[in-house]
């Protein structure tokens, strides 16, 4: 059988959804093996564990039976899990944190017992995965006996007596400092703040209550705060935490810490002293006019560069979902270093997209990001077309306060470019005709970025040969 023309749509639709997900070729539909709704009986064999490349294995409603085996684990490229309905027994092993693509899991209505594991993915899934499990316990079911209650031995003992006693003390001693140090630490920040007696509050992001805390040795951090619905702030306090661990370049934030104390979720990074790039060219009453256009090109370089490490050099390879020029931070030289790696997804090398929720933000979102669910690098690309329109036009991506016609930046610019009007489209406290060529040549460069057709946008590899050979 031939293989069909890349344009011609191919959908594959699962049982439990009722949309259909597009892949315009046969070889990009992802790796399945669904054996639902089939009566079958008998234990889930450990050699599914060899399916390296596989991202849905999906078993429920059946009869299996027995415990889940650890060598689930080595299905490292799955990213939807469901065993569910079944009459599984034992614990869910611990090894399954390992799998860091995972992003659907589901083992409800089942016979398990024992503490739900606690780290990796596992954290971001809803209580209703582990629902009708009367023997679970953990962070998404009744709260778990004593830690210790596995390894007491009997009350009578006087070994048990000792070894309680020493957990107590233990425990008690570590709380102590524990507190101690939260406190130290809270007090700092109050006094800091409270010393230096100023706020700007342009600076301020409502949602994410950044903060500026001077450390000892006079260096400054910036904090962040997580806050809003539980489910989501877990889930993007653990996506940002992976791909920053994971990630070291120097155009990216440095994530210096992270600190998880009850329902709060801090992330400490080194601080920027110029803020970001919206900052500069939409809120700041000056900002536009102190960015020429050399400052402005170098930006769109670093922000091609730290993008480029993201889809070819890191490991495994990451998604960011979220370009724009808010999360393009600038140092004291302007330097740009990307952040908010809240909607980032870990890629494998031989992966080309992943299945994902309609996320982003309005304006910079890929037009093909509402017809199929799936993130791909050219996403990513097109995200940042858009900031390049940005630093060309100093115009936001909407402006609802223009009017009709005239409130998307992206189709105003390509109508003028049309009509062969692209000078007008420039911010004019840059264009002169010492730079109109280069000015004209990023402009194209934004629009390929821009294309319908994610085939045509360019690599972001490309983009930063072009970018260096325009500033060279």
């Amino acid at each position: 059988m031939e293989e069909p023309s890349s344009d011609f749509p191919l959908f594959i639709k699962r049982n439990v959804s009722g949309r259909g997900l597009q892949y315009n070729q046969v070889g990009s539909l992802p790796p399945t093996l669904d054996l639902s709704n089939n009566h079958l009986t008998g234990t889930i064999w450990p050699e599914f564990g060899n399916l390296k490349k596989l991202n849905v294995f999906e078993l429920k409603c059946n009869n299996f039976s027995g415990t889940i085996p650890s060598s689930l684990s080595g299905m490292t490229s799955v990213e939807t899990m469901d065993l569910s309905h079944n009459n599984l027994s034992g614990t869910i092993p611990d090894s399954l944190v390992e799998l860091s693509f995972l992003s659907k899991f589901s083992v409800a209505y089942n016979q398990l017992t024992g503490k739900i594991p606690s780290g990796g993915q596992f954290q971001t899934f809803s209580n209703s995965s582990f629902e009708g499990n009367a023997g679970l316990c953990g962070d998404h079911a009744s709260p778990c006996p004593s830690d210790d209650a596995d390894d007491q031995v009997p009350l009578g003992s006087p070994h048990g007596s000792k070894r309680s006693k020493g957990v107590i003390i233990g425990m008690s001693v570590g709380i102590g400092f524990g507190t101690t140090f939260l406190l130290a630490l809270m007090c700092l920040i109050v006094l800091r703040t409270t010393r230096r007696g100023e706020v700007d509050p342009e600076k301020e992001e409502a949602d994410a209550n950044d903060k500026e805390l001077e450390q000892l040795g006079s260096r400054k951090v910036a904090i962040k705060r997580l806050s809003g619905d539980c489910g989501q702030m877990e889930r993007e306090f653990q996506a940002e935490v992976e791909a920053l661990s994971r990630a070291q370049h120097p155009n990216l934030v440095l994530l210096q810490g992270y600190c998880k104390y009850k329902n709060d979720r801090l992330l400490i990074y080194s601080y920027m002293e110029n803020s970001s790039l919206d900052y500069w060219l939409h809120e700041k009453l000056d900002g536009p006019s102190s960015l020429d256009w050399d400052t402005r090109l170098q930006i769109a370089q670093g922000a091609a560069m730290g993008l480029a490490y993201l889809h070819q050099s890191c490991e495994p390879h990451i998604l960011h979902r979220d370009i724009k020029s808010s999360n393009i931070l600038l140092d004291e030289k302007f330097e740009a270093h990307l952040a908010d790696f809240g909607l980032a997804r870990l890629i494998l090398p031989y992966d080309t997209h992943v299945t994902t929720d309609l996320v982003g933000t309005l304006g910079y979102i890929p037009p093909e990001y509402g017809q199929a669910s799936v993130a791909t690098y050219k996403g990513d690309v097109y995200s940042f077309g858009v900031v390049l329109l940005e630093l060309l036009t100093g115009k936001r991506p909407m402006d609802m306060c223009k009017p009709r016609g005239c409130r998307d930046l992206i189709s105003w610019v390509i109508q003028m470019k049309k009509e062969k009007r692209e000078s007008e489209v420039f911010d004019p406290f840059i264009y002169d005709k010492q730079h109109d060529k280069e000015l004209l040549r990023v402009l194209d460069i934004a629009c390929l970025c821009l294309s319908e057709c994610p085939k045509i946008r360019p690599s972001t590899e490309q983009l930063v040969s072009w970018l260096n050979n325009i500033l060279m």
